[in-house]
């Protein structure tokens, strides 16, 4: 599979020149398996330079939850509202509703001028339930709640006997142990885990249960499921390119053993049966 990552940002789109390196765009990763087939995760700011990318699409979209910062940049993809498009759109019920419903939600007045109506892309509608395995194109794809606010999915997709874990918004501090396991049994021997590294300890101390992690927590999760590579993900918008590779080093000087990889906007890696290859950054689209 080849993962590229549209969006690396978390919680608001931070462009400037101080988010150069790592990208300013919230969180989507674009998913290509061997058979052709298209996922996209997320569908934060990082979804408009995917869609612009594409034009049209036949494509599936995994959402982990309903935030913002992971569903701000639908009313900006292009291919949802071509009728020459297929996408069909995956993601964990909210208070009964499943992921059109509550993407409608962000389209209704005075929110924006055009209403999901006009979405002529969008072919079907799917809620994930916690715990699910199922299938898209040649992989396998399982689903845990991860320790968030509100419903929110990490997904496990496995290809050729290769796993690619993303886990975006995960606080390990405050989850019973029962979620850990299941946290941990996710990610367990991946090639690749995707996991939130978004503040230093300083700042968790006034941010215990917004749901996201230090570098303790994230190589907490690497090292209890035993992961090739924790690639660190979900960037904190104040956080300069400076101060995302400062979080990387530590995350480094904690995970012996653990490649440490910082997800990089326009950068693509390339699972193959026994080898990641990385491809360079694009010009950054900030």
């Amino acid at each position: 599979m080849d993962i590229r990552f549209w969006g690396t940002r978390g919680s608001i789109p931070a462009p400037g020149p101080s988010t150069l390196r790592y990208g300013g765009n919230t969180s989507c990763v674009e998913i290509r398996l061997k058979d052709g087939t298209l996922l996209i995760v997320d569908a934060g700011s990082g979804i408009r330079p995917l869609g612009a990318a594409l034009g049209t699409c036949d494509a599936v979209l995994l959402l982990s939850h309903y935030h913002w910062d992971h569903i701000q940049g639908m009313p900006f993809f292009i291919p949802a509202y071509s009728p020459k498009s297929s996408v069909r759109i995956m993601g964990p019920e909210y208070n009964g509703a499943g992921p059109y419903e509550l993407l409608d939600g962000q389209m209704q007045a005075p929110y924006f001028p055009a209403p999901a109506s006009a979405w002529l892309g969008i072919t079907g509608s799917q809620i994930i339930q916690q715990g699910e395995t199922f299938t898209i194109g040649s992989a396998v794809i399982r689903s845990a709640r991860l320790s968030h606010p509100g419903p929110t999915f990490g997904y496990r997709i496995e290809e050729g006997g290769r796993a690619f874990v993303y886990a975006s918004d995960n606080e390990p501090d405050v989850a019973p142990p029962e979620q850990i396991s299941d946290i941990v049994e996710l990610a367990a021997g991946a090639d690749i885990l995707l996991h939130d590294c978004q503040y230093t300890e300083a700042e968790y101390e006034t941010k215990h249960g917004w749901g996201h992690s230090t570098p303790r927590q994230a190589v907490r999760i690497a090292a209890e499921a035993g992961v090739r590579q924790l690639l660190l993900f979900h960037h904190d918008p104040a956080h300069t390119d400076e101060q995302v590779e400062a979080l990387a080093d530590e995350v480094r000087s904690l995970a012996s053993g653990i490649d440490v990889v910082v997800a990089r906007e326009g950068e693509t890696l390339v699972l193959r049966d026994q080898s990641t290859v990385s491809r360079p950054a694009s010009a950054s689209s900030n």
